[in-house]
């Protein structure tokens, strides 16, 4: 058996343990769903004890094998025992007392043998590099992994507050909008998950807004681990860097997850003061201020109450936190890190008579920082002037703009509220799908076509109706490519959004109105929704978690991981004209 074959087998012993643990703990629970469990169980044993032992027969000296593999031997033989003791349990003393314990320890497995494969990196090391070099594959695919583990881990009944199994398609849609960093709910995040469910649900937001590319990458710098040049290749494709080196690589790394933790640990602390008049003084309110720190850094809109934030309305220190927690993780690292260099330099150059140069803001930062703000204060007094009468003169003043402000900066990116969606004017539906259509910066966890691609389409736009012929923007020439890009992610996400549209409508029997903001909502990655999520159909559930992927990723990476590289040919046909408009 080569090496190649054994590592095939490492890997379908995993998938079908997955498969294994989701048959386990879906809510149909007949004799079809359980027997093939069972029998998955058996093929995924067999497949582990004869890969032990097919390797320790090829070994040329099976003692010095086993004492080199000692861990491994020993998790055999007690794996072999307890699944053994297991399903004696199940056959010959109650079907249900050892059901549920064999799963757990196919869990057990599964985990081992992704560890096995790890471990076994260098020997994948054809498949790994060409997946490195492919940046937008090692993306998606990590995403992918990152759910289905969080899918796995939902489904168990520990982490569910009355120990009963949510479902396949309910984990997967709650694990695709903790990772993707969305917000939608189809059961009550507060009353249905234990503190367990919870973590997880907090670990998956901030994986999938760091990107678990990063992360693994920090532990990496942090034990002195060398990083190839593919991997290198690959982070500077996410992290949108200009020069490819180590040291760049390095410096942003730190910097992000530096930044990261500074807003989360400040906005927790600030969290715990102002939580302590509803929970007090205690390990609840620190768990709650840690998780609604993340929560909102990370743009993910998933809160520990039942009404979401509705019961702080009129608290001008928790909007006023949380709102700033949203705007920065909306921002994007590049963008914080230059302005905090702009602001930094220019106060040691005026105030500390340093002589060092100025770091300019750089268009990237220019047009992400106005459009955010023209979009915050033009999305506030929407809000307020359609939203006034019906809905928020029942309240002071004060409350009414925090209300509109708040929503204004959430309805982008976040999916925390407020206000009560389901109660909104038509019209503020169709603003607010606007502005959930366009989305945060590039780079940053928020969703949408981002205010860069706005940017651009806006300047050229402007060079058309001035007679232009270069596209201009702050005093910057914008290539024609970039144009290009911009209007072709554009067109793909109005695409997008409009086919899950249409799904949606096939699917659910609902108002046009509530099915087109859920999708713009997933697309998004917002979060906000008219209160019909949980009443989806399962077709409907997996068209929302679909489009909350995509959103998450962006079209272009999709389209970069899914497209094959074309051919080049020297012929060039002749341009003929076609008549436009």
């Amino acid at each position: 058996m080569n090496i190649r074959k054994v590592d095939k087998i490492l890997i379908l012993i995993v998938l079908l343990g997955f498969v294994s643990i989701i048959l386990a703990n879906s809510t149909y629970q007949g004799p079809l769903v359980t027997n093939t469990s069972h029998v998955l169980d058996v093929v995924v044993t067999f497949l582990f004890i004869s890969l032990y032992f097919a390797e320790l027969f090829r070994a040329k000296q099976k003692l010095q094998y086993l004492r080199s593999n000692i861990f491994e031997t020993l998790f055999v033989l007690a794996f072999i025992g307890v699944l053994i003791y297991a399903k004696y349990r199940y056959f010959y003393v109650n079907p249900y007392a050892g059901h549920n314990f064999p799963t757990k320890i196919i869990l057990i497995l599964s985990v081992f043998n992704i560890v096995r494969v790890l471990a076994r990196i260098k020997k994948l090391n054809s498949y790994i590099q060409t997946l490195l070099t492919h940046p937008a594959q090692t993306i998606m695919y990590s995403f992918v992994l990152v759910i289905l583990v969080g899918t796995i881990l939902l489904m168990m009944p520990y982490s569910t507050s009355d120990h009963s199994r949510m479902g396949f398609i309910n984990a997967l849609f709650t694990a695709t909008s903790a990772t993707c960093v969305t917000g939608l709910i189809v059961v009550d995040t507060a009353t249905k998950f234990s503190l367990l469910g919870k973590l997880v649900i907090m670990t998956l937001i901030q994986v999938g807004a760091l990107g678990i590319m990063i992360l693994g990458f920090f532990v990496a710098f942090l034990i002195g681990k060398k990083i190839s040049y593919e991997e290198r290749q690959a982070m500077a494709y996410m992290l949108e860097l200009e020069k490819k080196d180590a040291r760049k690589l390095a410096w942003g790394i730190k910097n992000i997850i530096l930044v990261t933790f500074i807003f989360e640990i400040t906005g927790a602390l600030l969290m715990f003061f102002s939580f302590h008049h509803v929970l007090g003084f205690n390990l609840k309110n620190a768990f709650y201020s840690i998780f609604h720190a993340v929560s909102a850094f990370c743009n993910a809109g998933f809160a520990l109450f039942s009404d979401n934030l509705a019961q702080f309305g009129s608290s001008v220190s928790m909007n006023f936190i949380i709102a700033v927690l949203i705007i920065a993780g909306g921002l994007s690292f590049v963008v914080i890190l230059n302005s905090f260099g702009n602001v930094k330099t220019s106060f040691e150059r005026k105030f500390l008579n340093r002589n060092i140069p100025r770091q300019k803001l750089k268009l990237n930062t220019q047009i992400v920082l106005t459009a955010t703000v023209i979009l915050i204060v033009t999305g506030t007094f929407i809000i307020y002037w359609i939203e006034h009468k019906p809905n928020l003169l029942q309240y002071g003043l004060k409350t009414q703009y925090l209300m509109s402000f708040f929503q204004s900066v959430t309805l982008r990116t976040a999916g925390f509220n407020t206000m009560d969606i389901s109660k909104l004017c038509p019209a503020t539906y169709f603003i607010m799908m606007l502005f959930m259509f366009i989305g945060g910066a590039s780079g940053s966890t928020a969703g949408g076509i981002k205010v860069n691609t706005l940017g651009v389409a806006w300047a050229y736009i402007r060079s058309v109706f001035t007679g232009r012929e270069d596209v201009v923007l702050f005093k910057h020439s914008i290539s024609k490519d970039l144009v290009n890009q911009a209007f072709l992610v554009i067109l793909l996400s109005l695409t997008i959004v409009f086919s899950g549209t249409m799904l949606l409508v096939l699917f659910e029997n609902k108002r046009f109105l509530q099915v087109a903001f859920e999708a713009f909502s997933a697309f998004g990655t917002v979060g906000l929704s008219t209160g019909i999520t949980p009443t989806l159909t399962g077709a409907g559930k997996l068209t929302i978690t679909l489009l909350m992927f995509i959103g998450r990723l962006g079209p272009m990476t999709i389209v970069a991981a899914v497209a094959r590289k074309g051919e080049k040919y020297d012929i060039k046909y002749p341009e003929s004209q076609v008549s436009i408009g």
